[in-house]
């Protein structure tokens, strides 16, 4: 594993995140538009669930999962940083930071940094070699 694909973890953890939320919200929304079966006249219930307890039940194990996931990507968000931290040049955390855990472009950085988008580049390049080093990748 390469420093950058160490690093590319972050957004995706992240954009894994947004997809399940993006599903929970659309379960959410569709568990408010279903009715539930109101049959007075159940005698006996099968094992087949409600279309509303389908959904309830699909919402219930996304949060669950929404959840690890959340808790998995702070916990390797923590790593990173650790990891970064060891870097001697600040600018060069900085950009790595911004770049993966805040997901920021080029032009951004250089906004925030005052630099140009292609010395940016040149110090992640150089920030990426002395990641790897620190990593012993």
């Amino acid at each position: 594993m390469t420093a950058k694909e160490f690093l590319m973890k972050l957004p995706k953890m992240n954009n894994d995140i947004n997809q399940k939320q993006t599903r929970l919200s659309t379960l959410r929304s569709v568990a408010y538009n279903t009715s539930p079966n109101l049959s007075a006249d159940v005698v006996q219930r099968t094992r087949d669930k409600s279309p509303l307890e389908s959904i309830m039940v699909k919402i219930v194990d996304l949060d669950r999962e929404i959840n690890k996931c959340v808790d998995a990507f702070v916990d390797y968000k923590a790593v990173v940083w650790e990891q970064l931290d060891k870097l001697t040049d600040e600018r060069e955390k900085q950009i790595l930071w911004l770049r993966y855990a805040e997901e920021k472009t080029w032009n951004n950085i250089s906004k925030i940094l005052y630099l140009t988008p292609r010395h940016i580049m040149r110090i992640h390049k150089s920030a990426l070699n002395n990641l790897e080093k620190i990593l012993n990748f």
